[in-house]
């Protein structure tokens, strides 16, 4: 069976031939060559008229067989010698003539063909293949290691944006620039049947998290991928005697301990990512780099990027390339942009001087949801290798769980901090339920068949406002509620609302307990104690004693969430609420007054007295009112 006997820089192999074999650097290729001078639809190796025919796919530096370059497509004969970029290769046509591995090229030389062997297979018509004689062939021309796309003088920059403090990823080429294609004597290879179509006309921008991006791509092809889950470390035993898997290993653990040295310790998010991009720029040749994450809404934002030479110029990225990378949670790595996405023309490769790219998402390994996308990029050819690809996806899983991490950190942060606003609201075991999602919070009201509702207000604070200042007002204010709320949420009571200098406040809700009339009168007579100290201190440095005056009454109300999709307010409403807010109005400076209905619920556990009826709004007879004098002593001992 006919062979092609390929030396590369990963090794030798021997490969079976089909009819038809394409080779070039694309995955797509029968035989992928990880070469960054083989094109990427590079040549043919085919049968026709039962032998095999080299056709050269007009690629950009030429295939050559024993040292002639292929003109269109040339016949193999056994012992023929293939020249492809740095690649090197034997033509073996199954005769049973064994021939040797061509040597492993040393890369990206200026002289190739010369670190060959002396051989016997020549060109077969030149004079020294007639003459029998021993010949060593005259190196192909080659095409630069390294290069950098011009951007034509006359081309409109792309102008920086700024994302939340960082470079934003820019989009296509400006209208109207002239730059087409890849300048001479790079010309741009003849349409290939292995070229992907070009992107439909019109097709619109798309807006990634507020980075703008040129999905004109969107058809292009990808460059090489591997899987993007980190690989496991296999046994000692097994890789004992593979010294390129033990180097890797250990590249991999010192780069990974080096993370964690430089930034595992770092909670601010946004400096985080930078300095992961900087410890990406020190194993790699990138030139630029961005980090982006996924935001709340599903899209990517660009939260850090960095170039090597310290500018803020806008970063291009490729959105066909970060989309694949995401979807199918891989590594992705180019190792010509421009001829890679040579179906829309490269315009906008050419113009950001993309060469070579590699894009890995941020998957920490237990996670199923993709964080985000590293992208590296640099304007020299084939800057990025297999090798690094497996190195940034295993730093990208470490870097992932820091990220992660950080998230989480500031995400309980945040939880702490709405915890401790909220229990400024409702009493720290409602807040607790709340938070949990044992009580639901969602608009709408249910009946309570005994509420508890009390409220409280200072008398004569109007007049008091006229002769003080704003700030002093509040600042009283704010003294007075935190004490009384304090003791409000000592008796688990709920707090309804602050009305100017009132208290509105409930037991019953969400939280039901036994004793809740009980609850709130013991509540009322400990703020009076309260009070009563504060208004010492008051007096103490000169300054006018509160007066307040308190109203409970019980009875049936709704409750639940009021206002609007935007701003609720857990709530009571009713006849009941109603009624306690006539109590208080008509209590005199330092009363609790409580109706029958409150009485009824306090058994002979409170020393009261009944004052005179009086006629409440809304009432038609006037209502019985009760002043709320002290706690019995022997209902004292027993609760102690």
């Amino acid at each position: 069976m006919a062979k092609l006997l390929l030396s590369t820089a990963e090794g030798q192999q021997a490969i079976d031939l089909r009819a038809v074999n394409s080779l070039g650097r694309h995955p797509n290729n029968t035989i992928q060559l990880l070469d960054k001078i083989v094109s990427k639809e590079h040549c043919i190796v085919e049968v026709r008229d039962g032998r095999f025919v080299l056709r050269d796919l007009g690629s950009l530096n030429g295939t050559y067989v024993n040292g002639e370059r292929v003109r269109g497509e040339m016949p193999l004969k056994h012992g023929d010698e293939i020249a492809l970029g740095s690649t090197r290769a034997r033509f073996d046509d199954g005769s049973g003539v064994a021939l040797p591995l061509p040597p492993v090229g040393p890369g990206a030389v200026q002289n190739p063909i010369a670190s060959w062997p002396a051989t016997n297979a020549t060109a077969p018509h030149s004079p020294q293949a007639l003459a029998g004689q021993q010949v060593l062939q005259a190196p192909p021309p080659m095409r630069p290691q390294s290069y950098s796309a011009p951007v034509v003088p006359t081309a409109v920059p792309l102008p920086p944006q700024v994302t939340k403090g960082y470079p934003a990823v820019a989009s296509q080429a400006p209208p109207g620039n002239p730059v087409n294609a890849r300048p001479p004597p790079f010309a741009a290879p003849p349409p290939s049947p292995y070229a992907s179509p070009g992107p439909p006309p019109g097709m619109p921008q798309r807006n990634l998290g507020g980075t703008r991006v040129d999905v004109l791509d969107a058809a292009r092809a990808i460059g090489t991928q591997i899987a993007a889950q980190t690989k496991g470390f296999l046994p000692f035993e097994a890789i004992a005697n593979d010294p390129k898997q033990l180097k890797l290993d250990y590249e991999r653990l010192r780069i990974t301990w080096e993370l964690t040295r430089d930034i595992g310790l770092e909670r601010e998010l946004d400096v985080l990512l930078d300095k992961i991009l900087l410890a990406l720029f020190k194993f790699t040749k990138a030139d630029r780099g961005v980090i982006m994450l996924r935001e709340n809404d599903g899209t990517l934002s660009a939260r850090a990027a960095r170039r090597r030479d310290g500018s803020t110029t806008a970063i291009q990225v490729s959105s066909t390339i970060l989309n694949h990378a995401i979807a199918e949670r891989m590594g992705v790595i180019t190792h010509d942009a421009s001829m890679d996405f040579a179906a829309s023309k490269g315009k906008s490769m050419i113009l950001n001087r993309i060469s070579s790219a590699m894009v890995v998402p941020l998957l920490h390994e237990n996670e199923k949801e993709v964080l985000g996308v590293v992208w590296l990029d640099s304007e020299s050819l084939a800057q990025f290798q297999p090798k690094d690809l497996e190195l940034i996806t295993s730093v990208a899983g470490q870097a992932a769980m820091f990220i992660e991490n950080t998230i989480l950190a500031k995400k309980i942060e945040q939880e702490i901090i709405v915890r401790d606003r909220f229990q400024r609201l409702v009493a720290p075991n409602v807040a607790e339920q709340m938070i949990s999602g044992k009580l639901e919070v969602k608009k709408g009201g249910q009946l309570i068949q005994e509420l508890t509702i009390y409220n409280s207000d200072i008398r004569g604070f109007t007049a008091m406002s006229e002769g003080t200042s704003a700030e002093t007002l509040v600042e009283m204010l704010n003294e007075y509620f935190e004490l009384m709320v304090e003791t409000l949420f000592k008796y688990e009571g709920t707090l309804d609302k602050f009305m100017g200098d009132g208290i509105m406040a409930f037991w019953g809700a969400p939280v039901v307990h036994r004793d809740d009339a009980v609850r709130s009168v013991q509540c009322a007579l400990e703020q009076m104690e309260v009070l009563g100290r504060f208004n010492r201190e008051r007096i103490g440095i000169g300054k006018p004693a509160l007066a307040v005056g308190l109203g409970i009454h019980t009875g049936p109300g709704v409750v639940g969430y009021v206002g609007s999709s935007k701003a609720l307010s857990y709530t009571t409403i009713g006849d009941t609420a109603n009624t306690s807010a006539r109590l208080c109005s008509s209590a005199a400076s330092g009363q609790i007054v409580i109706s029958e209905a409150t009485l009824s619920k306090l058994g002979p556990r409170f020393e009261f007295e009944e004052i005179e009826p009086r006629s409440l709004k809304g009432k038609e007879k006037p209502m019985r009112r009760f002043n709320i004098l002290r706690e019995k002593l022997s209902a004292v001992a027993k609760v102690s």
